[in-house]
């Protein structure tokens, strides 16, 4: 693939602008968080609406197709937290009720067919355990929706070969999240520069899948550019015999994720360095003017020891000193008065 070919550079999902200088895209990641409980699945569709995320999401498998029987452990742990296809049909009601976007990663091809046929979901998400599953990510592609997709445990050269499966096959839109694939990562293993590395060959929306305890993770990759964001998130914390929730937010905390981000983007400005209307007020308080260090008569001719730089700042700014040395004062200036033009 050429450098800087891009799929699509911004696109919407779900009448949501993503990419192209729109909003980060916040991901609420449920995941298995409902253990299989619709109620609490439900919880988390409130969880995600209330805290302003721009999408909620889930996953859906089939346990005995996802895991094969070397795996019994595994097989085990996951069967709890199967949903059937009402569920999450009524995931998705709860979505559209509320007003969020809804989400879904497929595991297998029947939950492919599924979310396409059935719910007719705007776009997919592909999990980063489809690393090198070519044949399955370039049929999700033929579908011609969006795609999402997370690249934890990928290569540079695996995630470039992702985006040609892509594009040979129909060339939806793509967004590439970076990830590291560890519950929880150790912030010194995420690297979040490879989204830049990204950029340099994918003009797409990048992001970031996190896996990290806290948020500070997340939110530098929001002011390091990161246009989607995806954050699991949990009802219930302190589980045994699970994972995502240590690296999730909670209903304290992940409406003030969500808040921060919006601060962050909102602190990111244009770039372009200009004051503020506040700071234009603080210039009285808080720049120095050229300000008389000790009376001085008038006809005083003024010399640099004459004078110094003090609050306020209404007076000239001690930029034009070297434009009142050597002018004759024309009144009497007390110590402590800020110097102006009139007084020569």
């Amino acid at each position: 693939m050429e450098a800087g070919v891009a799929l699509s550079r911004g696109f919407e999902i779900g009448g949501v602008k993503i990419g192209g200088g729109a909003p980060c895209a916040v991901i609420a990641e449920a995941g298995v968080s409902h253990f299989g409980d619709i109620d609490k699945a439900e919880q988390l569709v409130a969880l995600a609406a209330n805290a302003n995320a721009t999408f909620f999401k889930t996953q859906h498998f089939k346990t005995d197709t996802l895991i094969g029987p070397e795996s019994p452990e595994w097989r085990n742990r996951l069967r709890s937290r199967e949903l059937p296809d009402e569920a999450i049909s009524h995931m998705k009601a709860c979505c559209d009720e509320r007003g969020i976007p809804f989400l879904c990663t497929p595991h297998d091809q029947v939950a492919l067919d599924f979310l396409d046929h059935e719910l007719n979901v705007d776009a997919f998400k592909v999990g980063s355990g489809e690393v090198e599953n070519w044949p399955f990510i370039a049929e999700i592609a033929r579908r011609g929706k969006p795609m999402i997709v997370s690249t934890g445990m990928y290569s540079i050269d695996q995630i470039k070969e992702m985006i040609d499966v892509v594009r040979d096959n129909g060339a939806p839109p793509l967004a590439i999240l970076h990830c590291v694939t560890a519950y929880p990562a150790n912030p010194d293993s995420i690297n979040l520069n490879v989204m830049s590395a990204i950029r340099s060959f994918f003009d797409g929306p990048v992001g970031y899948s996190d896996h990290t305890e806290g948020s500070a993770v997340p939110l530098a990759a929001v002011a390091l550019g990161a246009e989607i964001i995806e954050k699991h998130i949990t009802i219930d914390k302190n589980v045994p015999n699970a994972q995502d929730w240590r690296v999730s937010c909670d209903p304290e905390d992940f409406p003030t994720f969500v808040k921060d981000i919006r601060t962050i983007e909102s602190a990111l400005g244009d770039g372009n360095k200009q004051m503020s209307d506040a700071e234009y007020k603080s210039i009285d308080w808080a720049r120095k003017s050229i300000t008389a260090k000790i009376d001085l008569q008038s006809g005083t001719v003024i010399e640099e020891n004459m004078v110094i730089g003090q609050r306020p700042g209404h007076g000239l700014p001690m930029s034009q000193l070297s434009e009142l040395i050597g002018k004759r004062l024309k009144v009497d200036v007390s110590a402590g008065t800020v110097i102006i033009k009139s007084m020569f």
